[in-house]
């Protein structure tokens, strides 16, 4: 599957060019990158070209061709900045098919066969029609359709036409809360790393919400009692037998046992490894429910590099030094393209990375000299009502993604289900000179550092 996921700002440039043209046709260049999923490709436009005053050798209600020096132009322009180039126009006209007439795509493929070569980025063509987006990119000498078109902004906006799904009896109610957010959520891929206290219900929720697909990724096994508290679809017989069960199978098990009809791919992996990582570019929305700092800071890329907005969802539980619970905080920060990162809020650090990296032995010898940061291999203190305050929080979070109402919703903020307040977290944008703001929409030009597969192996001993 191929998805185009656009910068909601561009989109916002699109929709006023062509505004400025109508009722006759008009275009732009668009800077596209890509980020390579195991199953298909991520395309990611980023900055506009505007066209000059003399781009186009014919423009009308009906028409529009673009001159060769502006093509020149375009593909200079791609050239510096180690890019490929998506040519975007509209089709006015609401009586006009939605997507890439004949004369379209026998142009496009003319086009592609001389551009594509020298670019260093994928070549594509989209068509803005009232009623939805359409697309196709060259790939392999021949045209590939784009199946899905997105604006990520502070919200995700579904640009081409949503797959219709059925209503039935038991999303009655859902459909009355949820209004168009429903048919979102039934075209709604999503990537679940995590199935822990927090990760089991959010999959419980996902699924019974009706998204259309389901990943769950852990490379960990049930092998604690405490885990057995607070993982959905775990019992005390689970420890008793003689190999201790992955916990994707269990929480896999246990959703598909539900018998609502959502597909749940099970990937038991490491997310700091590119094999698993490269999964992530083939949904369209991350919850992360890890709490290492160095997962967090591979997934934490998606949202600027990847143009992939991630959910990312932590709790802590306080009690005073008599024993006395004092508190239950469950925290959200929703990453985006406009949104700050973990790197922005101080949620990530370089040393802890570090720490969590180094061979269990070394680890152990620092830890007792004290020069670790905390304990890196001490579990969290956690209870089953706090794992699923967060859990509840990511899930209205991800409905909040895809709202338009969503813009107005702070992007960081903490609840307290011990005294019952909250309250939104700082910054509230992102910081200047941060690498999120540097890598921003690069995709595989500027990946992740992964974790390879011998220092994978070390680490998992």
């Amino acid at each position: 599957m191929i998805r185009l996921a656009i910068l909601d700002q561009t989109v916002q440039e699109l929709s006023w060019l062509f505004r400025q043209s109508f009722p006759n046709e008009q275009g732009a260049f668009v800077l596209l990158r890509e980020g390579r999923g195991l199953a298909g490709s991520r395309l990611l436009a980023t900055k506009l070209l505007f066209p000059p005053a003399e781009a186009w050798e014919r423009q009308g209600t009906g028409v529009l061709r673009p001159r060769a020096q502006w093509i020149s132009a375009a593909i200079s322009c791609a050239i510096r900045e180690r890019a490929g180039l998506l040519f975007v126009h509209s089709h006015p006209d609401p009586y006009h098919p939605i997507g890439m007439s004949p004369i379209d795509m026998s142009s496009f493929e003319a086009l592609a066969s001389h551009l594509a070569p020298v670019l260093e980025g994928p070549f594509g063509a989209a068509v803005v029609h009232p009623y939805g987006w359409a697309g196709v990119v060259w790939s392999e000498n021949r045209i590939v359709p784009i199946d899905s078109v997105v604006g990520v902004g502070r919200t995700l906006r579904f640009l081409s036409l949503l797959e219709k799904s059925v209503d039935r009896a038991m999303d009655d109610r859902q459909r009355n809360a949820l209004g168009v957010v429903q048919d979102r959520l039934w075209n709604l891929s999503v990537a679940l790393i995590g199935c822990g206290g927090i990760g089991s219900p959010t999959a419980e929720q996902s699924v019974r919400m009706g998204v259309q697909r389901l990943l769950i990724i852990d490379g960990g096994l049930l092998d604690t009692p405490s885990n057995v508290r607070r993982v959905f679809g775990s019992r005390p017989s689970d420890l008793e037998k003689a190999v201790r069960r992955k916990k994707v199978d269990v929480v896999g098990d246990h959703v598909d046992g539900l018998e609502f009809g959502v597909p749940v791919v099970r990937i038991p992996g490491d997310i700091r490894t590119e094999a698993v990582f490269r999964n992530l570019l083939d949904v369209d929305l991350v919850i992360n429910a890890t709490d290492s700092h160095g997962s967090r800071a591979v997934v934490n890329d998606l949202a600027s590099t990847y143009l992939l907005p991630v959910i990312d969802v932590g709790v802590r539980a306080g009690a005073k030094k008599d024993g006395a619970l004092s508190g239950l905080v469950a925290e959200i920060r929703i990453l985006t393209p406009t949104t700050p990162c973990l790197w922005c809020r101080g949620s990530i650090s370089a040393q802890v990375i570090r720490q969590e990296n180094l061979p269990e032995k070394e680890r152990a010898k620092l830890a007792k000299e004290g020069y670790l940061i905390g304990s890196v291999d001490a579990a969290e203190p956690s209870v089953v009502a706090l794992t699923v305050l967060g859990s509840g929080l990511a899930t209205c979070a991800l409905l909040t993604i895809l709202s338009e109402e969503g813009d107005v919703a702070p992007s960081g903020y903490w609840i307290d289900g011990f005294l019952g307040d909250g309250r939104e977290t700082n910054p509230k944008l992102p910081v200047e000179g941060c690498r999120c703001r540097a890598q921003l929409g690069l995709g595989d030009v500027a990946p992740p550092p992964f974790l390879s597969t011998l220092r994978q192996a070390s680490t998992a001993a």
